[in-house]
């Protein structure tokens, strides 16, 4: 903003005018626009709401009259309006100075400056930076400038207030703290910015997970054979004999499935612990663990209860599977039945 005095001739009278200039100002780096915030209307020619004069002496204090038609503030200052009267204020240049009104703040501070116990301020919900008042935006809320972001190491970007680079806010969103990865010091588990993490001193996996082959994840652990997997320590973290397999849990070669685990594969008449060990051909893998056509007896693996074994099958059959079943013994002796009625009926009707 500059002033200059502009000479115009009247007759042999010369009349010094003052003239003020105002430019808006913006600034394309940061994106913001300051034209509503710092208007010029109290640096250009006021608007002629104040008295009409012919000289400086007919205006009041600080004012001029401009073109012998109407008294105009001075240069650095600024009109101000009550209820009854028009004064003009000397405009603040630095913060802190004195004052009576928030007008004189805002010309230079902007409209985020007020004038708080007589000395010029930024408001409540503003920060002084640069020079001026800008609004406080917090981590997370939209921004216009980089100036708005007031926590620290927080910048405007896409028009949010984020933290900088290898940075990321607390819970509370109040500060940015440096990203802490699998394997690095901490001092709490917001620290650690890896997935399905917690802070042990370092940054490690929680439980019911386990680091990935290339230390840099953390992967659900199983719990029971059957479940989702992507390597091989899923399926031994709380399993044993168990490995990934076309994306789930499988039990290894000579182990079988029996409800969430794996059992050794125990054949009829081999020794057993327990009977989720006894196999059979036709018995194996099993989302159950109840027992089936075989059992641990004794030690051994025999079969169960209501099935005997087939020596040509090797297997354990029910007792009806080991001849006829139940519908062809009925039909059996149904035709004995029939065949013995028939010769008794033929003999009788010979005799007579």
């Amino acid at each position: 903003m500059t002033a200059t005095r502009t000479v115009i001739g009247l007759s042999r009278l010369l009349v010094l005018v003052p003239v003020t200039l105002c430019a808006t100002i913006s600034f394309p780096d940061s994106g913001f626009n300051f034209e509503d915030s710092l208007k010029c209307n109290d640096r250009r020619s006021p608007p002629q709401t104040l008295a009409q004069c012919r000289y400086d002496s007919d205006c009041m204090e600080n004012a001029y009259c401009w073109s012998q038609k109407a008294c105009y503030c001075k240069e650095d200052y600024v009109v101000y309006r009550n209820r009854s009267n028009v004064f003009c204020l000397k405009v603040a240049n630095n913060i802190e100075d004195s004052c009576v009104a928030d007008v004189q703040c805002h010309v230079t501070f902007t409209p985020h400056s007020e004038c708080r116990n007589n000395i010029c301020q930024c408001s409540s919900a503003a920060h002084f930076v640069n020079g001026r008042c800008y609004e406080s935006i917090g981590l997370g809320r939209i921004c216009q400038t980089n100036h708005n972001c007031y926590v620290k190491d927080s910048y405007c970007v896409g028009g949010y207030c984020v933290c900088d680079h290898d940075q990321h806010s607390n819970p509370e969103r109040t500060k940015c703290i440096k990203n802490a990865y699998l394997g690095d010091t901490c001092n709490n588990d917001y620290e650690c910015v890896s997935e399905n993490t917690r802070c042990m001193e370092i940054c490690r996996c929680k439980v019911d997970y386990v680091l990935s082959e290339d230390g840099t994840r953390c992967l659900k652990a199983a719990n029971a054979v059957g479940e989702a997997c992507q390597e091989n320590s899923q399926c031994r973290e709380f399993l044993q004999n168990a490995f990934c397999e076309n994306g789930v849990c499988t039990c290894v070669p000579e182990f079988h499935r029996r409800g969430p685990v794996c059992a050794k594969d125990v054949e009829l008449g081999q020794i057993c612990v327990s009977h989720n060990e006894c196999v059979t051909q036709t018995y194996r893998d099993s989302n159950s663990i109840e027992p089936m056509n075989v059992q641990c007896l004794e030690g051994t693996c025999t079969c169960a209860k209501d099935y005997i074994m087939s020596t040509e099958l090797g297997d354990c059959i029910r007792y009806s599977e080991s001849g006829a079943t139940n519908w062809q013994a009925y039909g059996i002796l149904s035709l004995i039945v029939f065949v013995n009625v028939s010769l008794w009926i033929l003999q009788k009707t010979t005799e007579a």
